[in-house]
């Protein structure tokens, strides 16, 4: 069995790549069950949960064992760790059964996340979108940033909140070298030249999202919500045609979703209806196709 290091997934990636990886897998018929989250009872009546999201290729469908894989993403989050979660990704042959690769899921779990946000924003964002407003702070924003240059011609990003790590990480990627960095404290100012939002998480100085209470997007911008825990008005939410990575298992389910990325892929239902529409894309928290996708994908190149 290969253990995959973090830098052997960095080596072997590029954004279009993973992206229509991702691509391919939501318009397949990838086997992703939904399996149930186990907790573990710490100290204090503190708990802990280890997420298990297992998928495979679907075998019976394609009447063939002799290629293919099953994988699973291992998810062990701990009070004591503070919101910083372990993750491994174990794939197995489909054909025998034995593992064949361990893989980093940290940095896995960046790269899938930059690739399905851009997927989306590549639906759902107009195609003549330059100017990019981004809200909060998140470490796999350098990622993320780059993978929207690959799918929109971006010229301009506007941090709001976003840590000097962070932005100075962003500004060293390759693919951002034409792109003008600013920052901003103006969020209601900002918002009205941009043609997509992300919002990343809570602002990096006040650890909140006070910021989103004046969050009213220009028409026909898209919002891409990174931190699904965000707090979004109801006239953002009601007033924006809402997509979902996977609506089997949507974020909120008491909300009229348009689509999801399965959806949107396969051409059955459409993304921006006209020109001046807002959209908004909030990820579910089902992530097994989209893992065993990557999975794969970096198993076969490294």
């Amino acid at each position: 069995m290969r253990i995959i290091s973090s830098d052997e997934i960095d080596a072997c990636l590029e954004d279009r790549d993973v992206l229509e990886t991702l691509r391919r897998a939501f318009r397949s018929n990838i086997v992703a069950p939904v399996a149930p989250d186990l907790r573990i009872d710490r100290l204090d009546q503190l708990a802990g949960h280890l997420t298990l999201q297992p998928a495979w290729t679907n075998f019976a469908e394609q009447n063939d064992v002799t290629r293919g894989y099953v994988g699973c993403s291992l998810n062990l989050d701990l009070p004591e760790n503070k919101g910083f979660a372990s993750n491994l990704y174990l794939l197995y042959s489909g054909t025998g059964g034995q593992p064949i690769a361990l893989v980093d899921g940290m940095r896995m779990r960046t790269w899938r996340t930059a690739g399905v946000h851009a997927l989306a924003a590549s639906y759902l964002s107009r195609e003549d979108a330059r100017r990019l407003l981004v809200i909060g702070d998140d470490l796999r924003l350098p990622r993320l940033l780059s993978a929207y240059a690959t799918v929109r011609n971006l010229t301009s990003i506007l941090f709001a909140g976003t840590s000097p790590e962070v932005r100075k990480k962003a500004a060293n990627q390759p693919e951002l070298d034409n792109v003008h960095f600013g920052v901003t404290s103006e969020i209601h100012e900002a918002q009205e030249g941009a043609d997509i939002i992300c919002v990343a998480g809570p602002d990096n100085s006040s650890g909140s999202y006070d910021t989103l209470t004046y969050l009213d997007p220009p028409v026909g911008c898209h919002v891409d919500i990174l931190d699904p825990s965000a707090t979004l008005s109801s006239e953002l939410l009601q007033e924006s045609r809402l997509f979902s990575s996977d609506l089997t298992a949507p974020a909120r389910a008491e909300l009229e979703w348009a689509a999801d990325l399965s959806d949107l892929a396969k051409g059955s239902k459409a993304g921006r209806r006209y020109y001046g529409q807002r959209t908004l894309f909030l990820p579910g928290a089902r992530t097994g196709l989209a893992d065993f996708a990557i999975a794969a994908h970096i198993f076969l190149r490294s």
